[in-house]
């Protein structure tokens, strides 16, 4: 889960499958396709220095380690990935591999690395540095967030020659054949990792466009353009970006984002309000979104927890809950409104049918069935009231939901005890089972990233905070994602989806997408769930 603006990040993965897999996807001979969130093109008005609001405080600025979105829209800057790919387009480009194949059963991957690339602190790029990157994620001491369950069943990598390497997976693993292009798994300085060791996050180092400066906590991040970068992806032109420097203004608040848009303090800006979004586009402002994969907006019911332990009791929250009112009432029906425990936008999607269709008469029957009768308009069963905790993350997005919600459950007789928790800390709350709800949405572009929501492995120390737990589900999800057939496993996972939503373990509120807000700048790029590139900007 990451914030966009409240997304805490899990696998950013892409979604292609492995049907080109068995005989090798060459990517030296792919081309670009699709389009870049706007056309590059030289403007006048583009600024040597720009200034882009970041909605989250990064924790880290270590690919590997971080969980948050606000880390990794900086990370994209900085690092270079194995292979790129852009949105609107299911093609793949070279990226510090200029080519790679895998085997028939998805277990073995070859890249074939380009030659001449330095990394910013004059290291040089090599297979070297893509064994230290994947082996350092799988380290237990970095603590990876979010790339660790991406890598999968990793078992090592080997340098076969100074510009070829060998990933080996212990059982099949289809999904990193698209999760390689993600922002987690860009490559790091070998000789940073190894200087800077548990501080490397505060000094991060890759092969990218920009180059770090400084972090101050809950203030900025500032980069300045590499000179020495000529091996980007023709989207962003040739050379080094034009830009002198990057910085990244972290402004929580979709307010503050809203202000220093229009005050010229920044030049791009995607956390405001769907109203702001709204004027601005009246106002000429230039907007473009992205929808994304993953898994939408909205609440994990914890299902060890008394009362939400009753399948009838989160069925009633589900039909309680006026999903499209809130939609409409704080979003400007700007998000189209979900329909599962994954977005459309998510190979494997599967409609969850009418199980989370608002409906208060049914939501009074399934409590009646489960014991809990109306008296003085609550619920209670044997004397005692019918209550649940909700703690919400603040400043995460849901600050207003969870309002409207407290306020919809009561008219069926719920009563939610509503109160908020910073994050990182509400994280380990929603860990120990402390609360009957947990704020919730995932960016992925893989299906598999459904493992680290509903699997055993990730109760209690990961992101399972609904804290369900079937180990016939960890079979079906793990067959699923070994299943090297993109038909098959986009089927497989499909029936995974289907199981879930009938559990009501989630309750999904509207589909992710993201949404930015430009002050005449042109020439942005950006990944297939949204995070921007800037090496194009003016070019």
């Amino acid at each position: 889960m990451s914030s966009h603006p409240s997304k805490r990040r899990g696998a950013r993965i892409a979604s292609m499958g492995v049907a080109a897999l068995g005989v090798g996807a060459l990517l030296a001979g792919w081309t670009a396709g699709g389009t870049a969130v706007a056309n590059a093109s030289t403007s006048s008005k583009t600024p040597k220095a720009l200034t882009v609001a970041l909605s989250q405080n990064p924790d880290t600025l270590d690919p590997g380690q971080t969980g948050l979105v606000g880390s990794v829209k900086v990370d994209a800057q900085i690092f270079d990935p194995l292979i790129w790919r852009f949105s609107g387009s299911k093609k793949y480009e070279p990226g510090l591999a200029t080519s790679y194949t895998a085997n028939a059963d998805a277990t073995e991957y070859t890249f074939h690395l380009r030659h001449g690339v330095t990394f910013q602190d004059g290291t040089r790029f090599d297979a070297n540095a893509v064994k230290a990157t994947f082996d350092h994620i799988a380290d237990p001491a970095t603590k990876s967030a979010s790339a660790v369950t991406s890598l999968g069943p990793y078992k090592g990598t080997t340098v076969v020659d100074p510009y070829t390497v060998k990933v080996d997976f212990t059982s099949s693993y289809p999904a990193f054949n698209t999760l390689v292009a993600s922002e987690q798994f860009g490559i790091d300085s070998p000789t940073a990792l190894k200087k800077y060791g548990a501080d490397y996050g505060q000094h991060p180092v890759g092969t990218g466009p920009f180059t770090f400066q400084s972090f101050t906590s809950g203030s900025s991040v500032k980069l300045t353009r590499n000179a020495k970068y000529d091996w980007g992806p023709k989207r962003f032109g040739s050379g080094a970006a034009k830009l002198s420097s990057l910085t990244f203004r972290i402004l929580t608040s979709p307010t503050s984002q809203n202000n220093a848009l229009k005050t010229g303090e920044v030049q791009v800006a995607d956390g405001l309000d769907p109203q702001d979004v709204a004027s601005a586009k009246k106002a000429g402002k230039r907007t473009t979104t992205v929808a994304a994969a993953g898994m939408p907006y909205g609440w994990l019911l914890n299902v060890d927890k008394a009362p939400t332990n009753d399948p009838l009791v989160r069925q009633a929250i589900a039909h309680a809950i006026d999903r499209k009112s809130i939609i409409s009432t704080l979003f400007a029906g700007e998000f189209k409104l979900a329909t599962s425990v994954v977005t459309r936008a998510t190979p494997g999607y599967a409609s969850a049918g009418s199980a989370f269709s608002y409906n208060q008469k049914e939501a009074g029957k399934l409590l009646d069935r489960a014991g809990w009768k109306m008296v003085d308009g609550k619920r209670q069963k044997h004397g005692k009231t019918l209550t649940i905790s909700m703690i919400n993350i603040a400043n995460f997005g849901f600050d207003d939901m969870s309002t409207l919600v407290q306020s919809q459950l009561a008219s069926v007789g719920i009563t939610a005890k509503l109160s908020d928790q910073a994050f990182p800390t509400v994280g380990q709350t929603y860990n120990n089972g402390g609360s009957n709800t947990a704020s919730w949405f995932f960016w992925s572009l893989d299906p598999n990233m459904i493992k680290s929501v509903f699997t055993c492995a990730q109760v209690k120390s990961g992101f399972n905070w609904s804290h369900s737990c079937s180990a016939s589900l960890d079979k079906q999800i793990d067959a699923a994602d070994a299943t090297t057939s993109t038909t098959a496993r986009n089927a497989a996972f499909a029936s995974v989806f289907r199981k879930i939503n009938k559990q009501a373990a989630f309750i999904p509120v509207y589909d992710l997408k993201a949404i930015y807000v430009t002050n005449g700048i042109t020439g942005l790029a950006s990944t297939p769930d949204g995070d921007a590139y800037y090496a194009g900007v003016g070019k």
